[in-house]
C-alpha cells in the first residue's frame, strides 16, 4: 500500500526546493537539474505521486526524433524528404519509429519539443538543418540523448545519424 498524498508544499520542503520546481518535475519540464528531478522524484514516489511515466530511459524507447528546419531543397529536390523516407526504411529494421518535428528555416527548436521529448524518451535526435540551443543541447548531454545534426546536402547522412543515435554515439555534427 503506498502512503497517502502530502500537499506539494509538504514534498517541497522535504525535498529542499520550491514548489513550483515539484511542479516542474511533475509536468516533466526539462530544465531542472537532474540531481534535484531525482531527489523530487524520490520524494514523491515516498508519498504515491505516479512519476514513473515521465523521462522514459533512452534504451528503453522505440522512437528516433527527427527535427527538420524548412524543406531542405537541393538540386530542385527536397533534400529532407529524401533523407526521412530513406530514414523510415531503415528503422523498421530494428523495430523503432520515427517522431518528425518541423521548425522554421534559421529558428530554434521550441521548449515545449524537449518537453515532449522527456515525457516520451527517445533513442537520440537527428536534426536535418535545424538549430538547438545551447540549453537544449546541454540538456540532451546531460540525458545522454544522442544529437546529430546534419547539413542538407551530406552524403550518406541518414546511415551515419542513424548509427551514432543507435549506437548513443556523442553529438557530433555532419558536415554538408
Amino acid at each position: 500500500m503506498t502512503a497517502p498524498r502530502r500537499k506539494l508544499a509538504v514534498v517541497a520542503r522535504e525535498a529542499g526546493v520550491s514548489v513550483s520546481t515539484v511542479s516542474k518535475v511533475l509536468r516533466a519540464y526539462p530544465d531542472v537539474a537532474p540531481a534535484t528531478r531525482e531527489r523530487v522524484r524520490e520524494v514523491l514516489r515516498r508519498y504515491g505521486y505516479p512519476v514513473s511515466g515521465a523521462g522514459v530511459r533512452r534504451d528503453e524507447s522505440a522512437l528516433v526524433d527527427v527535427v527538420v528546419a524548412g524543406t531542405g531543397a537541393v538540386a530542385g529536390r527536397s533534400w529532407a524528404g529524401e533523407v526521412l523516407a530513406s530514414l523510415a526504411e531503415r528503422v523498421r529494421e530494428p523495430g523503432l519509429a520515427v517522431v518528425v518535428t518541423t521548425v522554421a528555416p534559421a529558428s530554434p527548436v521550441p521548449r515545449v519539443w524537449l518537453e515532449q521529448l522527456f515525457t516520451r524518451g527517445t533513442r537520440g535526435v537527428i536534426g536535418l538543418g535545424a538549430e538547438f540551443t545551447d540549453g537544449q543541447r546541454a540538456y540532451l548531454a546531460a540525458h545522454e540523448i544522442p544529437c546529430v545534426l546534419v547539413r542538407p546536402g551530406t552524403d550518406d547522412a541518414v546511415s551515419q545519424a542513424l548509427a551514432m543515435v543507435l549506437d548513443g554515439s556523442a553529438a557530433v555534427p555532419l558536415a554538408g
